[in-house]
């Protein structure tokens, strides 16, 4: 998929993300904070996404593999868990590296994508992140929040 095309489909990945975030109860754990919002669009993207149908057997569940340095986006993604996602649990795990079997993997920066790129590879695997360039280092969705007034 060439740049232009990729760069349109993530922007309105993140625009159906964004108008579906209200999908999550808004409970006292919900409090809108950065990094809820973050856990709240990749629930959604994952509802948004289709799966080839050999990357996940019909009665796994979806594991999301984490790899991030801060604790409240740690604990944001794994509130997830539980969740179900096209009739499919959702599992929240640390990654693990080499032996890893995420069918979703979400890194806070380029050191941590940097890293486990070097461990494994990811043919059917969806990749998220919100570190500024991730899609221009290979990644599939990077999440952009723009301050109010900045456009």
């Amino acid at each position: 998929m060439n740049f232009l095309i990729r760069s349109r489909f993530t922007r309105a990945l993140i625009l159906l993300a964004a108008l579906a975030c209200h999908s999550l109860p808004a409970t006292p754990q919900h409090i809108s904070t950065e990094q809820s919002l973050r856990a709240a669009m990749v629930f959604n993207f994952l509802k948004f996404t289709e799966f080839p149908p050999d990357a996940i057997a019909h009665a796994e569940p979806i594991r999301l593999c984490i790899a991030v340095g801060d604790p409240r986006q740690a604990e944001a993604l794994a509130g997830l868990s539980g969740r179900r996602v096209w009739n499919r649990e959702l599992v929240v795990a640390q990654f693990a590296g080499r032996d890893d079997n995420c069918q979703v993997l979400y890194v806070d920066s380029r050191q941590r994508w940097n890293a486990a790129r070097e461990q494994h590879t990811f043919p059917r695997t969806l990749t998220i992140s919100a570190y500024s360039g991730f899609a221009q280092d290979g990644g599939m969705i990077e999440i952009a929040l723009l301050e109010e007034g900045a456009r």
